[in-house]
């Protein structure tokens, strides 16, 4: 899960620091599985041959001023609805559990929710909420990314293939966008009856 950790630097502003982390996972990639490491490269060479401010600009071109995609989880999922100000307060509370500072960000940002991934200890909360939230949120992201011809395609179809490796098999049901319909588990938290994040689940196939 420590992968995650260094994926969520490929979202953030650019900084040093983010060049050194896109070589950390190419290498990790490298020993993990080479065709999508190879698939990875494309994102190595646009970022190694431009100088920081050039990577700047696309970045804030991308997810600021023209906003191909939003970055924050809930409002891929909700958009304005109350329901994301709901989820957005229990996600706060499931970071808090692990200290995990989001600083100026908010808690569903998704570089905040792949550190949160990287640091919880609790394997279940940690599979429903990216089988059930996060992939499909992840999903429409990279269709606007793709839609855009946009090299930041490359780290999040990076990022969704790693997430189906690890939860693809999962039982928990995958939210809806963009209709009314949604996870039994996701009517109590939203509404904030139950207090733990993702406490119920409905299995696939069954009622």
């Amino acid at each position: 899960m420590e992968i995650y950790k260094y994926i969520a630097d490929l979202f953030r502003y650019p900084t040093v620091e983010t060049l050194k982390s896109i070589q950390h996972v190419s290498e990790v990639l490298s020993k993990k599985d080479v065709v999508i490491a190879s698939e990875f490269e494309s994102f190595v060479t646009f970022c190694a041959d431009k100088p920081l401010s050039a990577l700047e600009e696309y970045y804030i071109n991308t997810f600021d001023v023209r906003a191909v995609c939003h970055l924050d989880i809930g409002y891929v999922i909700f958009g304005d609805d109350s329901k994301r100000g709901r989820f957005l307060y229990h996600i706060k509370e499931e970071q808090e559990k692990v200290g995990n500072d989001c600083g100026n960000d908010l808690a569903d940002f998704l570089p905040n929710i792949l550190t949160l991934l990287a640091k919880t200890e609790d394997k279940e909360f940690a599979e429903e909420l990216s089988a059930s939230i996060l992939l499909p949120a992840l999903e429409q992201m990279n269709q606007k990314l793709k839609n855009e011809k946009n090299i930041f395609s490359v780290p999040m179809d990076l990022l969704i293939q790693l997430l189906k490796m690890e939860f693809g098999e999962s039982e928990y049901e995958a939210i809806k966008i963009g209709t009314k319909e949604k996870p039994d588990f996701l009517n109590n938290y939203i509404t904030g009856i139950d207090t733990s994040l993702f406490e119920r689940k409905k299995f696939k196939g069954k009622t």
